[in-house]
């Protein structure tokens, strides 16, 4: 049996490790597994009954004996927070293992317009963190983008337009480091390799990315890249009762589109609440900042007692609780989170393909990702997405369910028929 090693360097993303454990075995693969030892990597292994290839000591991995090397999570140095991820997943990576490859784009806006020209570890005066410098003159700078901002480069010299202000920076050795006013100081992150055209090139390597949007957007950089929905299939369970609507993952108010949850919570009837699954990694979740704020807005709206938390779930539990819901809210459309939800797929989807349980979407990404049969809701009005769920009639949802199973089976099939074409194209 042919084997394949999959990578992931991120400390989350551990949900995807059944899909593609599923997906490479139909396709003929054992897959070995190497990544981080937080709890929900563990968790997830251990339900798959997979022994963990510890990350920290991947260069003692006899690599010779995979067919194939999947990268979970694909990234350049132009990332913000690296230090999270050891090794990087990028490019010199995969040239170093030196097998068959195939990784994924999670998100093709940081290797599309967001990615950068030149990228810096930086000090300020608020602590450390990211410059980017992009094609478009704009730059990211203390942890946001400053679209109507200028840089240039000429040298030894780095100006930054900021605030009405110039910020000029010298370096006196070759652009390695540069020193700036009130303190600040960059050190120039080397290796800036994002070339996926080149990298694909020589038919030994495939770049895959999760949405048919997200690979329409990466193709100017990546001709040929495939788009596959990876999810595992459950056995639908008998229909639940109505009167709970799930969110499953963290709440984060840049996003997810927590103020539309907020004003449709105000018209939930007495027997409706909204359940979020997971919410945060906090063993405290208040702490959390994000929950924390979510909870003190329920208090001030008078709506404490219509969401409920469990906190975090392990995978297996997670994903049995989800199996009894009705309807998952994505909480996602197309403006929170810089609209990337317009190319990136929502975690809900493959969620509810796998499970058979319909989601209440707005319309924008329901037509984005050809799921407008699902309930769908206008603008910021989640409200009509629950008032059209709650009038639904059992043969109604029956009528819902099946065809979301039959979604969820033409897209198995595409992933199948994708990876396969791939893996016979890098693999000949």
């Amino acid at each position: 049996m042919p084997c394949c090693l999959l990578i992931e360097c991120c400390p989350y993303h551990w949900e995807v490790f059944p899909a593609w454990v599923s997906l490479l075995g139909e396709l003929g693969y054992e897959v070995d597994i190497a990544c981080p030892d937080t709890p929900g990597h563990l968790e997830t292994l251990a339900l798959l009954g997979k022994r963990r290839l510890p990350l920290e000591q991947l260069w003692s991995i006899p690599f010779e004996r995979y067919d194939l090397v999947v990268i979970g999570t694909l990234m350049h140095p132009g990332y913000n927070r690296l230090d999270m991820f050891r090794p990087l997943p990028g490019l010199d990576l995969i040239d170093r293992i030196g097998r068959p490859s195939i990784s994924v784009v999670h998100d093709p806006v940081q290797w599309n317009e967001r990615c950068p020209e030149v990228s810096f570890d930086g000090r300020h005066p608020r602590g450390w963190g990211t410059l980017n410098l992009f094609r478009d003159q704009t730059f990211y700078w203390q942890g946001r983008l400053r679209k109507r901002r200028r840089w240039s480069l000429e040298g030894s010299r780095l100006v930054l337009w900021e605030d009405g202000r110039r910020l000029t920076f010298s370096s006196t050795d070759r652009g390695a480091t540069y020193r700036g006013p009130d303190g600040m100081a960059l050190r120039r992150r080397r290796g800036m390799r994002a070339d996926l055209r080149r990298h694909t090139r020589s038919g030994r390597h495939a770049v895959v990315t999760f949405s048919r949007h997200a690979a329409l957007d990466l193709e100017p950089r990546c001709p040929g890249v495939a788009w596959i929905v990876p999810f595992v299939g459950h056995e639908a369970l008998a229909p639940p009762p109505p009167g709970e609507f799930v969110f499953a993952g963290s709440i984060d108010y840049r996003s997810k589109a927590v103020p539309s949850l907020l004003r449709a919570c105000a018209t939930l009837a007495p027997n409706e609440s909204v359940l979020v699954l997971g919410g945060s990694r906090y063993a405290n979740l208040a702490a959390d900042p994000n929950v924390g704020r979510l909870m003190r807005d329920l208090i001030a709206c008078g709506l404490a007692d219509k969401v409920r938390f469990t906190g975090y779930l392990p995978y297996g539990a997670f994903v049995e609780r989800l199996r009894r819901a009705r309807f998952l809210l994505p909480l996602v459309d197309d403006r929170v989170s810089a609209g990337d939800y317009m190319t990136r797929t929502p975690a809900a989807i493959p969620l509810s393909l796998g499970l058979g349980v319909p989601m209440i979407v707005h319309q924008a990404i329901a037509r984005r990702f050809d799921l407008d049969f699902m309930v769908c809701y206008p603008g910021e009005d989640l409200a009509s997405g629950f008032a059209a769920a709650r009038s639904m009639g059992e043969a109604e949802y029956g009528r819902l369910r099946d065809r979301t199973l039959a979604a969820a089976r033409r897209q198995a099939a595409h992933n199948r028929e994708t990876l396969g074409g791939i893996l016979r194209r890098i693999l000949r």
